[in-house]
């Protein structure tokens, strides 16, 4: 008998997921210069505030971190005016994700999302072994009213994303209040605003309303993009207590390194570089949206720091022919003829439209 012959039977068939290799790997494969716009990171980099915490703080590491991410959970919550106990740190949203699968899967349990979205989604679902229910996005977006239909008591779990990943589209808040006057007590509502800060939309929700008004959701947020810390893997869930101390039930010890709090801690103060990277990401936003259209390119408008492009072939065609010019982008999930771009600096971007010109 070999390993794979005692491996569960939902989890040989997940396919493996494995990122490209490192862009110095492939600038030494390819021999060119590569550029990075397929991990909607943020290109203007983390706040000189943050490097310069970590800096200061490397001779403490030796100690295990903090274990409750007691110090930033409680600046994030005198921000949001809530009680410290409605946060919970972890390593990125995503570990946040992993929890709540974890906490509510159970033989008769479903989840419930739309069928182009974040791929984590899919892969816990694939994971814990749970079914999950993708319905159609109207317009590149959650299709809320579709979605509402098909709510069952088997729903244990609904996941919207807020900018949504991949298309760059956004729920307002209208729709938003009549899906969860129709959403059961039984499901968790899981409202992932990984790129809150880059909207700019006045309809956008104010999530943390629900919680006040007792709605059983969860929202995620993290540190990884308009903050720039991506590498170091820190973002938080804010519910209310019932929900988070579920979450602790579940989770890794330890999970969210001391230098990650250290340096998120310093990041959350520097609303001057978030301004900033926000603004200069808007800028090139536009400037992407006006070389597309004047090559006949097809995009979707954007709430994040990314935008979904309308390939018409094969996305995965495109990307990997975009590589062999030295530029990283992303197929879209759920989107077969599309591709995700991440906003880059202008050098960065001329770069990857150049290289979209010869492709096409």
């Amino acid at each position: 008998m070999s390993f794979h012959d005692i491996v569960p039977k939902h989890i040989q068939a997940i396919a493996s997921y494995k990122s490209e290799n490192p862009a110095e790997e492939v600038e030494r494969e390819l021999g060119v210069k590569v550029v990075q716009l397929g991990m909607n990171e943020n290109p203007f980099g983390p706040s000189p505030r943050a490097v310069e915490a970590v800096r200061q703080y490397l001779q403490k590491i030796a100690p295990y971190p903090d274990d409750s991410g007691f110090h930033l959970r409680q600046k994030l919550a005198a921000s949001l005016k809530i009680s410290m106990d409605e946060i919970i740190i972890s390593s990125g949203s995503s570990d946040i994700l992993a929890m709540a699968y974890q906490a509510l899967r159970s033989a008769d349990t479903e989840v419930l999302t739309g069928e182009a979205s974040f791929v984590v989604y899919y892969q816990l679902a694939e994971i814990t072994g749970m079914p999950i229910v993708r319905v159609p996005m109207k317009d590149y977006g959650f299709d809320l009213e579709a979605m509402a239909e098909r709510i069952t008591p088997k729903t244990r779990l609904i996941i919207l994303a807020n900018p949504n990943n991949p298309t760059g589209t956004i729920v307002r808040q209208r729709e938003l209040d009549r899906f969860m006057k129709k959403v059961p007590d039984h499901a968790l509502v899981i409202l992932d605003e990984a790129y809150i800060e880059y909207v700019n939309d006045p309809e956008y929700p104010e999530s943390l309303t629900y919680m006040r008004a007792g709605k059983s959701v969860l929202i995620l947020r993290t540190f990884s993009k308009a903050y720039g810390l991506a590498g170091l893997r820190i973002g938080y869930g804010i519910s209310n207590r019932e929900v988070i101390d579920t979450l602790y039930k579940v989770r890794m010890a330890f999970n969210t390194s001391s230098v990650a709090q250290v340096a998120a801690l310093a990041a959350w103060d520097d609303h001057e570089h978030v301004e900033k990277s926000v603004t200069m990401n808007r800028s090139e936003l536009e400037f992407i949206y006006r070389e597309l259209s004047e090559r006949g390119v097809k995009y979707v408008p954007s709430y994040a720091n990314f935008l979904l492009v309308d390939l018409g072939r094969p996305g995965r065609e495109v990307s990997s022919a975009l590589l062999q010019q030295g530029v990283i982008v992303r197929p879209a999930w759920g989107c077969p003829n599309a591709m995700r771009v991440s906003v880059g600096t202008r050098e960065q971007n001329e770069k990857f439209l150049a290289a979209l010109e010869k492709v096409l």
